[in-house]
């Protein structure tokens, strides 16, 4: 077993100056821990590199604190408080659902029987379950009655079931919405059921059932508070129902279609007046779909608070195939998928508060947590200065919605092919292994969610170990995202420049008034996972004269946003993304959930929502490989007058990057490429490229090729790259990309004196400066189509 004994995280990913920030600390175990505040210079072991570094940093804070075991309380579901009408002596129960995991089974799916729409606990009460045969299953009390029929995994069923308290008659009908030929036939079970259901005061539950309650560390980060849910239920399910007595076959069929208030001779049919009166609640889960309510269209609104975010604007029984998006057609997508293992929230007790100094610079912080028996854990945050308030002219922006985005990553654990993918056997990291053991922590939009469906939604409320410093990720076997990034923090500290930090989080939610004020802004080493907003304001800033370094690759590449029902929590909680049908993708959407819940906009790549990769920077991803870094040379390009300044005091054969702390090279792991045909300007130049040099490991991305052939790999085909490029923005702006994940851990090898080094000074030494660049040279100026261009990569030899 692993423990992590020691594990938090922040309210927040960016904090202004003057500011308080509040953490969350799990210490299972120890009785004591300590907190300080440290500044984050380098997160990396490795003994060729300049090793760890940080700097401790005066706080109110720092002290030592009692130990307290915090629980993550995973699962999604729906609940509603107990009301009278929730107490019927007769009910009849009905939905439509979509189960993936019904049937236990004890290699993989231990969750025992799941609720469907339940009012029952500890044998009292009423409802509609799977039971651990995978058979659909009615309680009332301590009584079970069940059809004895499996339900199909991935597929409809209508499930009914009703209970009159004059007869005793008891009702449960299982019908799937496809009967293959020889499928068993499903007759209606009818039994008696003597006695009075015992009513709790407990919620109703959709998607589970009250468990028990308890005042413990699980009940504090439960919903309601105290109130633990058990038996989660995977699956979709669409228009639950409650009538307080016995309903016909006849009526139940009618009751499909809701409660229909308001109904006249001028609408679509509806419950009739004597149907109507039994009506206790009629769920439409395609209202409300960014919500995390889901309301109840009947006479009470019982409408029910959504626990850890299930996936919404997903088909419902009824979708036709016409219509893909959810906006169109709402009432095709009244399903709303649950899942045993998500999390919105881990809904901790504060543990300690900062009140952040008003004079602080601008910078990567963490919060260092230690114990007297080894224990350590660190929970990174960024001090980001107010609008108007800046401290510097450099600015770097940090990917926190692309760390969000591999947040908790399971595929090192998961993923069958891993040897495979990276040419060797992976190395796990302690959080890897701690994770695997804890999945109530929940995963990663690159994992799938216990029942093989793929995870949209990534929270940052919750302990995110994959965003700490000494991690080295298995992909690389060497820092990768946040501990990668802090390769150019700790290359920016020893040149001596001063910079302000800021997220994507705050670019997405100031636009271009975050970025306007600061001559340069400077990326992190793979900002993948953008918003609209966002690439919005890097392209005004560009076009306005600002100055972007792209200092990584595979950019701009999936569609991201953050939910909107999280607003009232801060900036940036949870975001969303949907694998649609290209790119690079650990699992796929469905047909017909391509669009986001909470924002209603298109998910899968920015490249077919019309927004190329490479017009943001100049270049874009080409392609990956997870074995070995490769270098780059300078190209005829190097020498034109308008970037040979980028050169000075590095020589036209040099191998530039032949070393450095990811892969031994400056051009590895994922690679960006011009393409005038998909963005770059015609008239950017290819000062540098990897061409010809990368092993077979390295592989041509999918949406670049329509079928499977030979030749894809970086032993043989031209775009298996990486080109550093500059171009001119309008008004005396550029931008410089170097488009190479590997390339920042480049930067601080040999105590910063190396060639990548340079180039990387000498470009930003100029785009510093105040004032626009100097104006290229007359005869640069000309008309250029898009196929005017030839890369000078494209004529390398190794």
């Amino acid at each position: 077993m692993c423990a992590m004994r020691l594990t938090g995280y922040a309210d927040k990913f960016s904090v202004h100056p003057g500011d308080t920030i509040k953490f969350y600390v799990n210490c299972d175990g120890p009785k004591k821990y300590s907190a300080s505040i440290v500044q984050m210079i380098n997160g990396d072991t490795n003994p060729r590199g300049p090793g760890f570094i940080e700097k401790a940093v005066k706080a109110d804070c720092e002290g030592v604190y009692d130990g307290i075991k915090q629980v993550v309380y995973g699962g999604s579901y729906g609940f509603v408080a107990d009301a009278p009408q929730l107490k019927p002596d007769s009910f009849t129960l009905q939905c439509w659902i979509w189960p993936t995991t019904p049937k236990t089974d004890t290699r993989y799916w231990k969750h025992g029987a799941q609720g469907l729409v339940t009012k029952w606990s500890g044998g009292k009460g009423y409802g509609l379950f799977i039971n651990t045969d995978g058979c659909v299953e009615l309680r009332i009390n301590g009584e079970t009655y069940s059809t004895g029929a499996p339900l199909r995994d991935h597929a409809w069923h209508f499930i009914a079931a009703s209970f009159d308290a004059k007869t005793g008659d008891v009702v449960l009908y299982h019908e799937p919405q496809v009967v293959y030929a020889l499928d068993p036939e499903i007759p209606p079970v009818k039994a008696t059921f003597k006695g009075k259901v015992e009513h709790t005061n407990l919620p109703l539950v959709i998607a589970g059932y009250v468990d028990h309650v308890e005042p413990g560390p699980l009940g504090l980060s439960s919903l309601p508070q105290g109130v633990i849910v058990g038996g989660h239920y995977n699956g979709k399910i669409d228009s639950p129902r409650l009538c307080s007595r016995a309903l016909s076959r006849f009526e139940i069929e009618m009751m499909k279609g809701g409660a229909q208030p308001g109904l006249t001779e001028r609408r679509n049919a509806g419950p009739t007046g004597v149907l109507s009166e039994a009506i206790v609640a009629a769920w439409d889960f395609s209202d409300g779909i960014d919500t995390l309510v889901a309301k109840d269209a009947g006479p009470y609104r019982f409408d029910a608070t959504l626990v850890n975010c299930p996936t919404r604007a997903l088909t419902g029984y009824n979708w036709a195939g016409q219509t893909f998006d959810w906006k169109v057609a709402p009432k095709e997508y009244g399903a709303i998928h649950f899942h045993d293992d998500d999390l919105d929230n881990a809904r901790w007790e504060v543990s300690f508060e900062w009140s952040v100094p008003a004079d602080i610079k601008s910078r990567f912080y963490a919060a260092k947590l230690t114990t007297p028996e080894g224990d350590e854990d660190y929970i990174p945050f960024w001090i980001v200065p107010k609008i108007g308030q800046e401290q510097s002219k450099i600015a770097v922006m940090v990917p926190t919605i692309s760390y969000m985005a591999y947040a908790n990553e399971h595929v090192a654990c998961n993923a069958g092919g891993a040897e495979l993918f990276v040419y060797r056997v992976p190395i796990m990291q302690q959080q890897n292994m701690f994770l695997a053991e804890h999945r109530e922590y929940g995963g990663s939009i690159y994992d799938t969610h216990t029942d093989g469906s793929g995870i949209c939604l990534s929270s940052r409320l919750r302990p995110i170990l994959s965003i700490r410093p000494k991690y080295d990720h298995f992909l690389a076997q060497a820092p990768w995202q946040y501990p990668a990034d802090l390769h150019l923090i700790c290359w920016l500290e020893q040149m001596g420049y001063e910079y302000d930090v800021f997220t994507d989080e705050d670019v997405t939610y100031d636009g271009l008034a975050r970025l306007e004020n600061y001559n340069v802004i400077i990326t992190g080493s793979h900002p993948e996972h953008n918003s609209g907003t966002q690439l919005d304001a890097l392209h005004n800033y560009t076009q306005r004269g600002g100055r972007l370094m792209y200092m990584g690759a595979d950019a701009w590449y999936w569609v991201h946003s953050f939910h909107p029902a999280y607003d009232g929590l801060g900036r940036g909680i949870v975001t969303e993304m949907r694998r649609c049908e290209s790119g690079i993708r650990t699992w796929r959407a469905d047909p017909g959930e391509y669009y986001h819940q909470g924002t209603g906009e298109l998910g899968g790549m920015w490249r077919y929502r019309g927004r190329y990769l490479h017009s943001v920077a100049g270049t874009g991803m080409s392609s990956e490989g997870f074995d070995i870094s490769s270098y780059f040379s300078r190209t005829p390009e190097s020498l034109d007058p308008r970037v040979s300044w980028a050169f000075d005091g590095i020589s036209y054969e040099e191998n530039l990057g032949n070393f450095g702390l990811v892969g031994g090279g400056a051009a590895g792991l994922e690679l960006d490429i011009v393409d005038t045909m998909l963005g770059s300007p015609p008239h950017i130049l290819t000062v540098a490229t990897s061409a010809g040099r990368h092993t077979e490991a390295y592989l041509l991305v999918m949406e670049d090729f329509g079928f499977n052939q030979q030749g894809l790999d970086g032993t043989v085909h031209p775009r298996v790259r990486a080109d550093i490029t500059f171009h001119e923005t309008p008004n005396g702006g550029g931008c410089f990309a170097f488009s190479s994940i590997a390339y920042c851990g480049s930067l601080p090898w040999n105590n910063c004196d190396n060639n990548i080094s340079r180039l990387t000074k000498n470009v930003l030494d100029r785009f510093m400066q105040d004032g626009p660049l100097p104006a290229a040279p007359k005869e640069a100026i000309k008309h250029r189509g898009r196929a005017d261009y030839e890369s000078p990569a494209l004529a390398s030899k190794s």
